[in-house]
């Protein structure tokens, strides 16, 4: 179970990465006003790269941390607690980033045909959550 989570968890942190290689390039160093403008044109693209490297990643990191915890708990007696409930917070706070990218997407999006000024504002004070939370 935990080989299997662990290659779950690499593959979407390489896919993830490759997408920002290619697909989201034009992203990479953009304004606030013209990532507003590619993340309307490309809602559906940022919703399932934020699936993939938050929600999957975070899903399968769980058992991960378990399995890690069932092999090396006889190792050493207060690391591997201690390891185990970061790595499982750590799971929980990239799964809620995730979640939080995931709305905002649509959130923002709405904004930005109304108000992209207000838009802008609204996902750079979103982003702050979601890069304090674990992004």
């Amino acid at each position: 179970m935990g080989g299997t989570a662990a290659l779950i968890n690499a593959a979407a942190y390489i896919i993830g990465f490759g997408m920002v290689l290619t697909l989201l390039m034009p992203i990479m160093d953009s304004t606030p006003d013209q990532f507003l403008a590619f993340l309307s044109a490309n809602q559906s693209l940022m919703v399932v790269w934020y699936s993939i490297i938050y929600l999957v990643a975070g899903v399968f990191m769980v058992p991960l941390v378990l399995a890690l915890h069932e092999r090396l708990k006889g190792k050493a007696t207060a690391v591997i607690p201690t390891a185990t409930a970061i790595g499982l917070i750590w799971a929980g706070l990239i799964i809620a980033s995730g979640l939080l990218l995931v709305n905002n997407v649509g959130v923002v999006t709405e904004l930005y045909g109304q108000d992209p000024l207000q838009a802008a504002t609204v996902w750079l004070a979103l982003s702050a959550v979601e890069s304090g939370l674990g992004g």
